[in-house]
């Protein structure tokens, strides 16, 4: 799939405009959020467990459970708690954990017992005739599964994390690098939130470890990214590092949307047929994964050249405020410090005297170049065992 490799975009050319789009969608989701909130589920709110019993075990065969399971979600749809979480343990004993909010709607405290009998009678109606009398064995009141400690944990484990994959990039390619693959994953991360709140999916404990999922995805794909800068800058090292950067987004885009195409193909038919009770986690991951292939291209590179370009206009500018006065040199001296004040920067005199070419002859001299080293290479590894044969015949 070579048809992003002939084309000529000048992605990195239009960094701002990138980067405007995501700071919109993430200030739009954020003040969404602040309004109407995420919609949390049992596992971080808590509320009640009711514990049944049936006279007459399942079969334990996978399709009758998820038969049994579909039917009691829609009768607890009915009574408006839809949000409750069913649970079959062993054969013959069902688990329904009710969110603290909607007991809160259906009246509170007060009226728990009467959600329990309506509950209760609701399942006897239901599976009597199969599967014989059901019996209440238990009630309880549970706090979150995602506690306040959990949720301290986790976002501990986040900043760690991403405390350590600063120091790797920054080891490996270098500090600029590192903070633009930081930034993308924030961005990440606020955008699936942003659009969780404004879809109000209701968010359970794997949604922990949908977040954690979309980062892994996220960095990879843009350490695939800044690897084919730094081979594209060892092979043209006088050309502007706005064309290397492009050329290199050029290069790994088939890459970039042949994984992430496949990946998400998957996560849509989970997202349709896998059921109500991954539909979120499913949901999280479509965002999260598509947002992050977009992210690697269209913010951690232009952040970076962004970066380079502002650190190249910074000597020029100290060297031109440190020049001094014309009045107090001779007129032959001025002329002399005129001109070396005036000289840019080695990184722009690189990009000046550099000739502006296109992505596309960027890649191909760039490749070409890699093909002349491989097979130089091969032809010293040829000499090299000539070489060793002559010395073993002696």
């Amino acid at each position: 799939m070579d048809f992003f490799r002939r084309q000529d975009w000048d992605i990195v050319g239009k960094a701002w405009l990138w980067l405007g789009i995501s700071a919109v969608l993430i200030i739009f989701g954020m003040v969404w959020w602040a309004m109407h909130g995420l919609n949390l589920g049992i596992d971080f709110t808590g509320g009640e467990l009711l514990r049944y019993q049936l006279e007459r075990p399942l079969s334990g065969a996978r399709a009758e459970e998820t038969e049994v399971l579909r039917q009691v979600r829609n009768l607890l749809k009915r009574d408006n708690l839809g949000k409750s979480q069913i649970q079959i343990s062993g054969t013959n004993q069902i688990f329904i954990r009710i969110p603290e909010l909607e007991i809160e709607e259906a009246g509170g405290e007060q009226q728990s017992q009467v959600l329990e009998q309506k509950v209760h009678s609701g399942l006897g109606d239901l599976l009597a005739d199969k599967y014989g009398k059901v019996t209440i064995i238990g009630r309880e009141k549970v706090g979150p599964i995602v506690g306040k400690q959990l949720r301290d944990k986790a976002l501990l484990a986040l900043i760690l994390g991403c405390a350590l994959i600063l120091i790797y990039i920054t080891i490996r390619y270098e500090f600029r690098f590192a903070v633009a693959g930081i930034a993308s994953l924030i961005h990440d991360v606020l955008i699936v939130l942003a659009a969780m709140a404004v879809l109000q999916v209701e968010l359970d404990s794997s949604f922990v470890a949908a977040i954690l999922t979309v980062i892994g995805y996220s960095i990879n794909d843009t350490v695939v990214i800044f690897d084919r800068i730094r081979e594209n800058r060892k092979l043209r090292r006088g050309a502007p590092f706005d064309q290397v950067v492009n050329a290199s987004l050029l290069q790994t885009m088939s890459r970039s949307i042949n994984t992430t195409g496949t990946t998400l193909f998957t996560l849509i038919a989970l997202y349709g047929w896998g059921g109500t009770t991954i539909r979120g986690f499913a949901l999280a991951l479509i965002v999260g994964i598509a947002t992050g292939a977009y992210s690697s291209v269209f913010t951690a590179s232009p952040i970076v050249v962004l970066w380079h370009r502002r650190a190249a206009r910074e000597p020029s500018a100290a060297a031109r405020s440190a020049r001094p006065s014309a009045a107090r040199r001779r007129e032959p001296a001025a002329e002399a410090d005129t001109a070396d004040a005036e000289q840019p920067p080695e990184e722009e005199r690189e990009d000046a005297g550099a000739e502006k070419v296109s992505a596309r002859e960027t890649i191909r001299q760039a490749e070409a170049k890699a093909r002349e080293e491989k097979r130089e290479t091969r032809r010293s590894r040829r000499k090299k065992k000539k070489s060793t044969g002559r010395k073993k015949r002696y």
